[in-house]
Parts: structure tokens; C-alpha cells; sequence
């Protein structure tokens, strides 16, 4: 608000603006001493016309005169509110004053000018220009006051309107929750309905206890009549489910599928599955068990494992029938034909008997290998080392038939091996191999390292093997060859089975690839 007050001195001549000078200096306003009425609109255009509290002006100047500068000064709409005093020593007469209010001024002076007097007036004029403004300022601040109360009264009613929606929404959202509140607890009764059902005409045996005693708060029908025991048992902690190793099973222990054991009341020994869950019934910890008895059917597997294995005797002794009584043919017809003729046994036939022979002797050798209890010496050894020894034979046997193989070695950790049992294995795969492919064909032989398992890979480029006889490939007397046993693959199977390692076959027409997988040091199955 505060500002310097100026005042405007105009007069044609230097002296004059002087004396004005003298007179009116004071530390309220400032005295703008203009010689022309042309610097005073100069002057007008520049600055603001607002803290301009009175102009002096001569009414005889060159150029414009006083009353032509005014009647242009009072044109301007930013300066009509300016007083104009005239100061004059010539135009005296009557028609000169009213000419002078006329445009516009407030007052008519003659020269020389009384100090005082004219000083009392301009201070007059200042005062009334400060007390203006004053008004003027108050006036825009209580036009501000006025916007901002009438902003304030906006928001107000702005607020009002969104708290009004926010009250209408918090109602919906009140309204819909209960809504789902009461739906969620209907579920839940009849979830707790469907559960009671669920538990007490489950055919699994189901108990739930209390932790961590493990005392029992609920049993199911199931449970009572596979183990004798009724609702006496509820409130009490007996022990009914066991491990295999007969120790007692941890409070609040988790298990999934776990084999146990449980003695009825009827002193039977029965056998289940057993699963636990931790559940929370009415914010205390409950354990939930839930038991699939399984002794019935490990009965049946018993029993069909029996039979299985009657069968594949069956099987093997019509197959062992099979290849031997060939040879026994041949020596039985040759022993016939000598006591028939009662000639003495001829030299040439001999060879031919023990052939013969021999070849019942290594069917019955190859069948021995078959042995699961065959006596097995393993001890630490390196796989590449077993088959760098064989490179010599294998690429000899290829060479021979017109076929090539490729080695592949990585850096392998030792395993338990058996020298001669893998020699075996590792010539019945790649000589099968060979057989499979037609000249020209390579046979691939790497190893290598793959999640705790050493592999040896044996692939061929043969026509593959068809998919029906692959679920048949280890199963002693099926061959697909014209000539053989049946036995080789046989015994590659088993000889693996008493190194604990597994065989995988992948096979296409474009070639078939047998996997062999050796758990490393530590990670073998105990053959006990």
C-alpha cells in the first residue's frame, strides 16, 4: 500500500519550478518539476497516474497551454481523478477562472502564490490522496476478503456435498458388508455342517485333537470301527498311530502320507496312511488326522506280487524248456542213431554234441546271471576308466562290420562299481547297438554328470525300437533278433538293478538311446 507521494510541478520556466521547489519540500511526497505540457503526458503515459496526489500547472506555457494539457490529461480514464491546481500571474480575469474549472481543475491560483497558503493546500490534497488510497486499499481487501470468504463458502459446500456422498457410500458400503457378513457366516454354519458330515461319515479313520497334549476332542464312525475304540478314548492322549520304527509321533507334527501302524482293541495289527493338518476349532490349535487304512491292500499286492512272480517263473522255465531242448534234441537224436545202428560213435559228431552242449551250458549261465542274489563285488572306481579299457574291442567289432564310434568323456566323481559286471553290461549295450544299425551307421558312447547321478549314454542310429515291445525290453527270452537268447538285455537290467542305478530308453526311427544312471558315493540305496 505504501507508496511515494508525488507531486507535479509544471511551469515554462526554470526560476518558478525553483521556488515550487523550495516551497512544497517535504519528506511526505516528491516535487516532479516538468517544464511543458508535453513532458507532462509523456510522463503520464510512463508512470502510474495512482500516487500522483495533485498537479501545479501554469496556464501561459509555449507549445500546449495549461488548459489544453489538462483537457488531454482528463481524456485518460487512469488519470480523470487527478486535482489539477492552475497557477497563473497573467490570466486574472473572470473568464480565465471559469475557463480553468471548466477542464477540470480544483482550484485557481495567482501568482505570486502565498508559500504557506499554497503549502496548507498541496498538504490538504496529499492528505486527502493518502486517505484515498487508504480507502482504495481496504476497499480491495475487502473485496479479496469478500472472494476469499465466498471460495471458503464454496469449498464449504463443496465439502459438505462429497461428505454427504461419502456418508451415502459408507451406508452402501455399511449396508453390503453386513449383507456379506451375514452371508459369510451362513457359509460357514453350513460349511461347518458340510465338515461335521464330511468328518463323522468319512470312510477314512479322522480324529481331531487338542494340542499339544494330543488329547481327543472328536473321532468318526470310521475311526471307531476299524479300531474298536468308542468315545471312551475322548479326553484321553493314547497313542494309536505309530510309525513303522514303533516310536511315539511329535505334538503337533505335520505329516502327508505317512505309513504307521495301529493295534486295535482287539489286539490286531493293522496298517495306514496317515495325514495331519493344524486347523483352529473356535480359535484354539487343533491337530486333524486323517488315516486311509491300507492293510487289505497290501494283502492284495502281497498276494498279486505271488503271483507275479509265479508267472514270470512260469515264463522263464517255459523259456529255459524252450533253448535247451533244442541242443538236447540234437545229442538225444545222434545217441539214438549209435545205439540203433550199434556202430561205434563217429569222430566227425562229436564236435557237434559238445557245441551242443556248450550252448545249453551258456543258457544256463546267462540265466544264473539273472540272479538277484548273485554276490556282487563293487568298490570305488571311475566309469571311463572301465570303458577306455573296451575302446579297443568295441571299435574293432565296428571296423568289422563297416560302422564307426564316437567318445565323448566328462570329468565323472567315482561310484561303486563292479570290473566285470560293467564290462558286461557296457559290451551287451554297444554290441546290441551295432547289430541295430546298418554300414555306415556311428554308435555314440558319452558320460557325464547330471543331478547327483553319473549317466553313461549308449545311443545308435539303427530303425528304433517299435513302442509295443519297448515296456517288454529286460524281460528274459524276448528278443527281437533272429538269432540270440533273449537274455543279453536281461542281464544288462539286472546287473544295473545290483548297482542301484536305473536304465531310461528313448527310441524313434531314427535311432534308439539307452540312459544309465549311477547314484554317486553316499546317495546309494542301502541293498539291505
Amino acid at each position: 500500500m505504501e507508496q511515494q507521494v508525488k507531486i507535479l510541478a509544471v511551469d515554462d520556466r526554470y526560476e518558478n519550478l525553483l521556488a515550487l521547489n523550495s516551497i512544497l519540500a517535504s519528506s511526505h511526497y516528491d516535487v516532479i518539476s516538468l517544464q511543458s505540457g508535453e513532458e507532462v503526458l509523456r510522463y503520464l503515459l510512463k508512470e502510474p497516474a495512482d500516487h500522483i496526489a495533485v498537479i501545479l500547472m501554469d496556464v501561459q506555457m509555449p507549445g500546449l497551454s495549461g488548459f489544453e494539457t489538462v483537457e488531454l490529461i482528463k481524456q485518460r480514464k487512469a488519470c480523470q481523478d487527478i486535482p489539477i491546481i492552475f497557477l497563473t500571474a497573467l490570466s486574472t480575469s473572470i473568464e480565465h477562472v471559469l475557463k480553468g474549472y471548466h477542464v477540470g481543475s480544483i482550484d485557481y491560483l495567482f501568482k505570486p502564490v502565498h508559500p504557506e497558503m499554497l503549502r496548507m493546500k498541496v498538504d490538504a490534497f496529499v492528505n486527502m490522496h493518502l486517505g484515498h488510497q487508504k480507502i482504495k486499499y481496504q476497499s480491495e481487501l475487502l473485496h479479496k476478503r469478500t472472494l476469499d470468504l465466498e471460495e471458503t463458502n464454496r469449498k464449504l459446500a463443496e465439502a459438505e456435498e462429497k461428505l454427504k456422498q461419502q456418508n451415502t457410500l459408507l451406508e452402501q458400503w455399511v449396508e453390503e458388508r453386513t449383507s456379506e457378513l451375514v452371508d459369510a457366516h451362513e457359509k460357514l454354519l453350513k460349511s461347518q455342517d458340510h465338515f461335521k458330515k464330511m468328518f463323522m461319515l468319512s470312510p477314512s479313520l479322522m480324529a481331531i485333537c487338542r494340542l499339544p497334549d494330543l488329547s481327543y476332542i472328536e473321532i468318526n464312525e470310521s475311526w471307531k470301527q476299524y479300531t474298536g475304540y468308542g468315545d471312551e478314548i475322548i479326553g484321553t492322549t493314547m497313542d494309536l498311530l505309530r510309525p513303522e520304527t514303533g516310536e511315539p509321533t511329535s505334538n503337533g507334527e505335520v505329516v502327508h502320507n505317512c505309513k504307521v501302524r495301529y493295534e486295535t482293541k482287539s489286539k490286531e495289527i493293522r496298517t495306514a496312511l496317515l495325514s495331519t493338518e493344524i486347523i483352529d476349532i473356535e480359535n484354539e490349535s487343533c491337530l486333524l488326522q486323517v488315516a486311509v487304512d491300507i492293510t487289505e491292500s497290501l494283502r492284495f499286492e502281497t498276494e498279486m506280487a505271488r503271483l507275479a512272480q509265479l508267472n514270470l517263473v512260469g515264463e522263464m522255465a517255459a523259456g529255459i524248456a524252450h533253448e535247451i531242448r533244442n541242443p538236447m534234441t540234437t545229442i538225444r537224436g545222434f545217441l539214438q542213431l549209435f545205439r540203433e545202428n550199434d556202430r561205434n560213435m563217429q569222430k566227425e559228431y562229436i564236435p557237434i554234441m559238445l557245441e551242443e552242449l556248450d550252448r545249453a551250458n551258456e543258457i544256463i549261465t546267462e540265466y544264473l546271471s539273472l540272479a538277484k542274489n548273485k554276490q556282487s563285488h563293487q568298490q570305488p572306481d571311475q566309469i571311463n576308466r572301465i570303458i577306455e579299457m573296451l575302446i579297443p574291442l568295441i571299435q574293432a567289432e565296428a571296423v568289422m562290420s563297416g560302422k564307426h564310434v564316437q567318445f565323448q568323456f566328462a570329468e565323472c566323481p567315482v561310484i561303486d562299481l563292479d570290473d566285470k559286471e560293467m564290462r558286461q553290461l557296457i559290451l551287451n549295450m554297444c554290441m546290441n547297438g551295432l547289430e541295430a544299425m546298418t554300414i555306415g551307421g556311428t554308435l555314440n558312447i558319452q558320460t557325464y554328470c547330471e543331478n547327483e547321478h553319473v549317466v553313461l549314454l549308449i545311443s545308435d542310429e539303427g530303425t528304433g525300437i517299435d513302442e509295443k515291445h519297448l515296456e517288454k525290453l529286460g524281460r528274459p527270452f524276448f528278443t527281437t533278433k533272429d538269432e540270440g537268447t533273449g537274455l543279453g538285455l536281461a542281464i544288462c537290467y539286472s546287473i544295473a538293478a545290483r548297482h542301484h542305478a536305473s536304465i531310461e530308453v528313448q527310441s524313434s526311427p531314427k535311432g534308439t538311446t539307452f540312459y544309465i544312471r549311477f547314484p554317486v558315493l553316499g546317495d546309494a540305496a542301502d541293498p539291505n
